[in-house]
């Protein structure tokens, strides 16, 4: 039954493609089961050490394949020369993979591990379609545009020389579910505001040694939520009184709820959710081994939401109190505040838009 509606076009075999970082990961962990709940089998093609090998084979609703990828430098470097190679297995790997799975369509959030996927499926007729995550293009986006029949912006405003449309804010459901029957972190006299540092999944060293050389002061006047990333636990610092310190954190929705000001790098999907859930941010991005587009995101943001940006390169104890001071007093801009509502909305177009384009109706 279900074989004879794949042929009728009603249930499809979709390829999701991207990985890397979490931001090129996150959205498609997000499209998986809405795309399965709508009866479509999802395959993902992603890279064989990124952080998706180990996500959406968890997950257990897709099937994973990886593929050989190179690195895409902007920079003259001898690994050049073996990624051109590898690049080109990877084409011939992700080719065989399509030619033996034909599926209908397929979504790339962008990276590396994209662009043999993208070029196999130019190879085999297979439409696509792309999402950038951050507010300029990366290279790989940018080598995949020509073979994209629509192309889709993280952040509006942006990429109008590639034709892109911004498609709404989108994050995990999870974020805007009420955090219910938790008891307080903190005690409930203490009127101190809280703070969340986030430092990505495997944390920022400058930012971590900074709270940490000033954590007497901070926790002065500051509740403080300290993600500090996998293996870079303190173990020399006790979660006492004010200070709560964490590996890594699961439930994210309860602790963005109880945060006053989050400090982070600018990733797309640190910044994007701090717009969505109405946060004020304190802005840290990554201006070493990157090609800016940190910095880019979080001026988005300071313009559009409620943050304050610091440059990493004079980030010390009394810069971040005084930034932290700041960006209370700074007004809230509720521009792209979301609502489940409109989140199921924005959900809904690009899912439906890949459902169009893998039956042919999107020109």
């Amino acid at each position: 039954m279900q074989k004879n509606l794949f042929k009728r076009g009603i249930f499809m075999k979709i390829i999701l493609t991207g990985g890397g970082t979490a931001g090129h990961v996150m959205i498609n962990i997000m499209l998986i089961p809405m795309l399965c709940e709508r009866g479509h089998e999802v395959i993902y093609i992603g890279s064989k050490h990124g952080l998706e090998k180990d996500m959406v084979p968890a997950q257990g609703m897709a099937r994973y394949y990886s593929v050989t990828t190179g690195k895409l430098r902007r920079y003259f470097s001898w690994q050049n020369f073996a990624d051109f190679f590898r690049l080109w297995k990877g084409i011939i790997e992700a080719y065989r993979l399509l030619r033996k799975e034909r599926p209908q369509v397929i979504f790339s959030a962008g990276s590396f591990v994209s662009v043999p996927v993208m070029l196999a499926g130019r190879l085999c007729g297979i439409p696509a379609i792309i999402r950038e995550t951050d507010c300029s293009m990366g290279l790989a986006n940018r080598l995949c545009a020509r073979f994209a029949r629509r192309i889709y912006a993280t952040f509006p405003d942006t990429l109008s020389e590639y034709g892109a449309q911004f498609c709404g804010l989108l994050i995990r459901p999870a974020l805007l579910e009420p955090a219910a029957g938790r008891p307080p972190l903190f005690d409930k006299q203490n009127q101190k505001p809280t703070v969340l540092v986030l430092g990505g999944s495997l944390g920022a060293e400058r930012i971590n040694q900074v709270v940490w050389q000033g954590l007497g002061q901070l926790t002065d006047s500051f509740n403080l939520i300290h993600a500090c990333g996998r293996g870079k636990y303190n173990h020399k610092l006790s979660s006492t009184g004010n200070y709560r310190q964490y590996e890594y954190i699961d439930d994210m929705a309860y602790f963005y709820s109880i945060a006053d000001v989050v400090i982070t790098r600018c990733g797309s999907n640190a910044m994007v959710e701090g717009l969505a859930l109405d946060k004020r941010l304190l802005c840290i991005p990554l201006s070493r081994n990157s090609r800016g587009e940190q910095v880019e995101n979080a001026r988005f943001v300071a313009e559009h939401g409620c943050a304050v940006l610091v440059d990493e390169k004079h980030l010390n104890v009394a810069l971040l109190l005084e930034k932290l001071n700041e960006v209370l007093q700074k007004p809230m801009n509720h521009t792209y505040a979301l609502s489940r509502e409109q989140l199921r909305r924005n959900c809904s177009r690009l899912v439906c838009d890949i459902e169009e384009l893998g039956r042919g109706r999107v020109g």
